[in-house]
């Protein structure tokens, strides 16, 4: 029977949190889904976990498949659902149990192709939790939604499906990071038709060998390559220049903020993170060379705005001091 959301799970060996992930959704007081879990080829003990949920909530769907990565993985669940909306959950996060509520309403009531809520992010190695500023996802520049690219993870969302088929939206298939960021972006641009709910609905768990969070140093470079397709799609769509100050401020952000900071404090040798954070400087230059003068650089949090300017100064040595100090 055709449910009213599917709320699509990839799952590859975290068996440590996966019993969470699934709990938050089964326990939902919308009880109107189907539960997609795709096991991408684990090798722990996922697949036990996935197989004992299944015999006890008949809504979930299970699809095995050979390790192809996250994307792939959203993408083979994407084909299976039959639901009118779509969310997609990590298999380390958990929701809150009105989460699928409030956003299905939203989207009814105000006849939505998409509907974005606020997140916070715990991390394992701290108890610290940080939840996202509520205005980031509506304070306004010139009449839009100015900075909602930032909000790029495909989790903390619910989408309408006929919206994603119409526009053909799909994750990049081979195993690559940073592949929300294209998704999102496609298809924030695409519509206008998008709700807020500025409650912090999505919990996410940032580990320490996660991708966000991971040694592996020169896999931080997957993010220029989702910018090329960011860039692409806007320009083959015609959009870019209505859109190259919100793009300009998401790589900001992402390459020289986040980027830049997570490979300083790595333990990876100097001349690797040289050889990265080089291509970052290179990049930017090339494709945002007055990046200095963006407009939306006041919208920074008065940490990333020291940490912008560090950055600039290439004061790499004190960036990580800071870190050391406060996380």
């Amino acid at each position: 029977m055709k449910k009213k959301v599917s709320v699509i799970v990839p799952i590859y060996n975290v068996e440590k949190y996966l019993e969470g992930a699934i709990e938050s959704i089964v326990n939902q007081t919308f009880k109107d889904i189907e539960i997609i879990l795709v096991n991408d080829g684990s090798t722990d003990n996922s697949q036990e976990i996935i197989k004992k949920y299944a015999k006890k909530d008949k809504r979930i769907i299970v699809i095995n498949k050979d390790n192809g990565g996250l994307g792939s993985a959203r993408n083979k669940g994407l084909e299976k659902a039959s639901g009118d909306f779509i969310a997609f959950i990590d298999s380390d996060d958990w929701i809150q149990t009105d989460m699928i509520e409030k956003m299905y309403n939203k989207a009814m009531e105000e006849q939505l192709d998409v509907v974005i809520c606020s997140y916070k992010s715990i991390y394992t190695n701290s108890n610290e939790i940080f939840e996202i500023p509520s205005n980031i996802i509506n304070d306004t520049i010139e009449g839009k939604n100015s900075r909602i690219f930032n909000i790029f993870s495909a989790c903390c969302k619910l989408y309408k499906k006929e919206f994603l088929i119409k526009n053909k939206f799909q994750f990049v298939e081979e195993k690559r990071w940073y592949e929300d960021l294209p998704f999102s972006v496609k298809v924030l641009s695409t519509t206008s038709k998008i709700g807020i709910i500025n409650e912090p609905l999505y919990n996410y768990l940032i580990r320490e060998n996660s991708i966000m969070n991971n040694s592996n140093i020169k896999k931080n470079l997957d993010i220029l390559l989702a910018f090329d397709d960011v860039i692409s799609y806007l320009e083959n769509k015609k959009k870019y220049q209505l859109f190259n100050s919100e793009v300009e401020y998401l790589a900001i952000d992402n390459i020289l903020i986040s980027g830049i900071s997570r490979i300083v404090r790595s333990k990876a040798d100097l001349k690797l993170k040289k050889e990265v954070i080089n291509a970052f400087w290179d990049y930017m230059k090339k494709n945002f060379p007055n990046y200095k003068n963006n407009s939306y650089l006041n919208y920074l949090s008065s940490n990333r705005k020291i940490i912008y300017k560090l950055v600039n100064l290439k004061q790499y040595w004190l960036i990580n001091l800071i870190f050391k100090i406060y996380r």
